[in-house]
């Protein structure tokens, strides 16, 4: 009898130690009020302790870690004012990072350090991968800019999660990529009363929550900024370089000049909308920003000055000063563009992406090759050519762009001076002696 009784407590002695270090152990049965949404990007249950001075709150939520983050806003129907609760892998991987926010606009919640909260045992990643958070939250029944009354029966919440992604770090205030859904449910605080313990992750509604709404969103600024500027850099200002010294076309090298910076200021203009609703860069600190005015403002700068160049050539058929200048300002606007999209794509998250702008350099740079040495070949031939006659009527070299000196060009420039009296296109610079400097 002894025997059996020895035993029959050491098995309740070691049930009563299991369920005390067991991470389920914070886990309360207590009655609480949940939310499933109807997406399934998200779960959250609340439990409000009976008779708590302290105002504490017991909270679990839980969500598909495929998504970059999830969260839970309590206070209000919108961003303004609500105390969000961000949820994201940390930097094992392993486990979450809980960051308490808050958002006075509809732009990216930013981490306050004046919420008091603590993450219970049971909170990690699960082997289902679900991202699985058990907390309390001290004293936070009001925050800065709201509230959450434990008498409304139809309190309101907002969800959200982000897109699909591999955000994993410790740091409390990490960017994050706008959200892919959200929406608004509300609950009856009434009914969320129970004894003091994290909640029962929630699988469905509970009695009094009721999903409101449920939207997807995608953010179309930030990819149509990127494709805009690599436009404008990678396609169109090599093809206007080619247009130019291949096709000897004036006309249509200034169209596509213009086609550029059209182009790259439309890019502009909606990187700098997008840049209002991220936290690391509505401040203008990046250097990708900073380097990006630069940038648009000299080749605004280079096309002015090349269309200067061109309107005074027909006047005066003389060269300008202003044209070395348009000149090397090209040869510094194009690779400092480029170079600057490598920046781009980590300050909106999408690192991966600079590997698919690099090829797309590569294979310009493999398709403009050919032409560039065509083009060397030429230049050099006709150059030999001269130099065995004499020169060209004392030394006077053709213009670059111009393969016929004898044929018009189809921008009527007026006779270039000389025993030819061809039509050429304005020349970009010549040295005194007559040389017309090819590069």
């Amino acid at each position: 009898m002894i025997c059996r009784l020895s035993s029959s407590m050491l098995v309740a002695v070691g049930t009563a130690l299991f369920t005390l270090f067991s991470p389920i152990a914070a886990v309360s049965t207590s009655v609480s009020s949940g939310f499933a949404a109807s997406d399934g990007s998200v779960s959250f249950a609340l439990n409000i302790p009976q008779a708590d001075d302290n105002n504490d709150l017991y909270f679990a939520i839980q969500g598909d870690a495929s998504q970059s983050w999830i969260a839970i806003g309590m206070g209000s129907d919108k961003m303004d004012d609500s105390l969000i609760w961000m949820v994201y892998k940390d930097s094992s991987g392993k486990n979450v990072t809980l960051s308490p926010r808050l958002s006075y606009d509809h732009v990216e919640p930013s981490y306050t350090s004046n919420i008091s909260y603590q993450v219970l045992p049971g909170t990690t990643i699960t082997s289902d991968d679900n991202y699985t958070v058990f907390a309390k939250c001290t004293n936070c029944r009001s925050w800065k800019g709201g509230s959450i009354d434990p008498t409304n029966k139809k309190a309101n919440f907002i969800f959200a999660s982000g897109p699909s992604g591999d955000l994993k770090t410790n740091d409390l205030s990490a960017g994050i990529k706008r959200h892919s859904s959200y929406g608004v449910f509300q609950m009856d605080l009434t009914l969320a009363f129970g004894s003091a313990g994290a909640p029962i992750i929630a699988t469905s509604d509970s009695s009094g929550t009721t999903e409101v709404s449920d939207k997807t969103d995608h953010d179309f600024s930030a990819a149509l900024h990127g494709c805009l500027m690599i436009l404008a850099f990678v396609a169109l200002m090599p093809l206007g370089l080619l247009i130019l010294r291949i096709m000897n076309s004036v006309k249509w090298h200034g169209y596509n000049q213009a086609l550029s910076v059209a182009v790259a200021l439309l890019g502009t203009g909606i990187g700098i909308y997008a840049g209002t609703m991220y936290n690391r860069t509505m401040h203008w600190n990046s250097a990708h920003q900073i380097f990006g005015l630069i940038i648009i403002v000299a080749m605004v700068g280079q096309f002015v000055l090349g269309y200067m160049h061109h309107r005074i050539y027909k006047r005066t058929q003389a060269t300008t000063k202003l044209a070395p200048i348009h000149v090397w300002l090209g040869r510094v606007v194009i690779p400092a563009g480029i170079a600057n999209g490598f920046l781009g794509f980590p300050l909106a998250l999408n690192s991966k992406f600079n590997w698919a702008l690099l090829a797309l350099v590569l294979l310009v740079i493999i398709v403009c090759a050919p032409f560039a040495f065509w083009r060397y070949k030429r230049n050099a031939n006709k150059a030999a050519t001269a130099a065995a006659v004499g020169g060209y009527g004392g030394g006077y070299q053709a213009q670059p762009w111009t393969v016929d000196s004898n044929a018009a060009s189809d921008v009527n420039l007026g006779a270039y001076p000389g025993q030819y009296g061809q039509q050429n296109h304005p020349p970009l610079y010549q040295h005194q002696g007559g040389y017309q400097n090819t590069v």
